[in-house]
């Protein structure tokens, strides 16, 4: 695939305006006043990313009293823009020695700058991480990373609503999208709760189909892979088949998802195993929900195992302390079982290494979801999650079909047409 170019002169121009405006790097020189080695990390969430890089930070200090770990909060945005910034310009001064990247922004991130990340597989073992997970951070012979966090999916849902439709928890588990939403309709009609919530602004329902299925919007070597694939195809009928019955809640964004959640307005949600600290919030529900595995389509390759998000630490090559960072998060990220029984307990982090999902932590019965052992699910589904490439121009794709998708959903247009304009779109943007 050929990558968009901008015009020299104003590449130019954006970097130098926002390198001006860009501080708070970390010191270069890559020491402290009192001689310490200093790495520096970059992460998001005070809530969730940056207390847990802080224990692991903690724990590395411990056993190496040489070494600093500073971890620094920015927003997602902020350390998108930054290392776009820096990077297209040619300069690591003023970048950390670690970046959190979500899953979906790692190859974007290797395959733009060549060179800039270090190259991990001979200092990891990651046999031991979920085989998905590794493939997210692989780009030809190199692995550009360390996983962290899972994203596994599940059908979260409301057992007193499906209860009282008639169904059992073995009843949604390893269902086809088709018998969900028969069970949807009879939810509604029973409770009058619509049974999913979307947001008709997103892909993610796409991204899910797909990931479950062993495919994507691009092939291996990086061509548009939108019309005539079987998967999209089926997604995108199951999608206006969801519309059409009438058991679907619009929602626009995170907080009117949330809030569908917790105030009871829908029967159940897919999603990835994080959403566990928003459900659990609303403590007047506990011991109310469950989780099933999620939905498949009914295709050559459809699982019931997904995962939407999850995140990975990346070290940048050519900062001061990269081999001390690398090392830094194998004993840590790839070696301590321990590290990881305790983010899960304190909060609520599944992380993507094998050996720690065997402890006896990930077993222990969750009261809010009626008893059940919900990350003990969550790891051995985990372990089924086909691998995908996500390449570089997933966003482009998803806003291509959520331009065209309303062609299908008002009858306009069929779903092989729909899906060959939104390919011309794809490839227009991606020329």
């Amino acid at each position: 695939m050929k990558k968009r170019l901008m015009a020299a002169g104003m590449v130019m121009a954006l970097t130098a305006g926002l390198l001006a405006g860009c501080s708070g790097g970390s010191d270069s020189s890559g020491e402290t006043e009192d001689g310490k080695k200093k790495v520096t990390v970059w992460a998001w969430d005070v809530e969730y990313n940056i207390p847990i890089m802080e224990e692991a930070a903690k724990r590395y200090e411990a056993n190496h009293d040489d070494v600093d770990i500073e971890v620094v909060e920015y927003s997602y945005d902020d350390i998108t823009q930054k290392i776009n910034t820096y990077l297209t310009a040619g300069t690591t001064d003023g970048l950390p020695d670690i970046i959190l990247s979500e899953d979906a922004n790692v190859q974007k991130y290797i395959q733009s700058y060549p060179g800039e990340f270090k190259d991990m597989s001979d200092i990891v073992d990651f046999s031991n991480f979920a085989q998905y997970k590794v493939e997210v951070l692989t780009m030809d012979d190199g692995i550009y990373g360390v996983p962290f966090d899972i994203g596994t999916e599940g059908l979260f849902y409301r057992s007193d609503y499906l209860e009282q439709a008639g169904y059992t928890h073995e009843d949604l588990m390893n269902i086809t999208w088709d018998e969900f939403i028969e069970i949807g309709k009879k939810v509604k009609e029973v409770t009058g709760k619509n049974m999913l919530s979307l947001d008709p602004d997103s892909m993610n329902f796409m991204r899910d189909c797909m990931q479950a299925s062993g495919t994507w919007y691009f092939t291996e070597d990086g061509e548009v892979n939108i019309s005539g694939n079987a998967v999209i195809e089926e997604g995108t009928r199951i999608y206006k088949a969801l519309m059409d019955a009438d058991i679907v809640e619009l929602t626009s964004g995170w907080s009117e998802m949330a809030a569908a959640l917790n105030n009871g307005d829908v029967a159940s949600i897919t999603t990835g195993c994080w959403i566990v600290p928003t459900i659990t919030a609303q403590e007047d529900q506990s011991g109310l929900w469950r989780v099933a595995t999620m939905p498949r389509l009914d295709t050559e390759g459809g699982t019931n195992y997904g995962n939407r998000g999850g995140s990975n630490w990346l070290v940048l090559e050519n900062s001061a302390n990269s081999d001390i960072a690398a090392d830094f998060l194998n004993e840590i990220y790839a070696n301590d079982v321990d590290f990881y029984e305790t983010i899960l307990q304190e909060v609520g982090a599944a992380g993507a290494y094998i050996p720690a999902q065997s402890s006896d932590v990930y077993n222990e019965p969750v009261e809010f979801f009626g008893g059940q052992a919900i990350w003990a699910d969550f790891a051995e589904w985990a372990q089924q999650v086909p691998a995908v490439n996500l390449g570089v121009y997933s966003d482009e794709a998803d806003n291509a079909l959520i331009t065209c998708m309303p062609n299908v959903l008002d009858g306009s247009q069929d779903i092989p047409t729909m899906l060959s304009e939104a390919q011309k779109l794809v490839e227009q943007q991606i020329q």
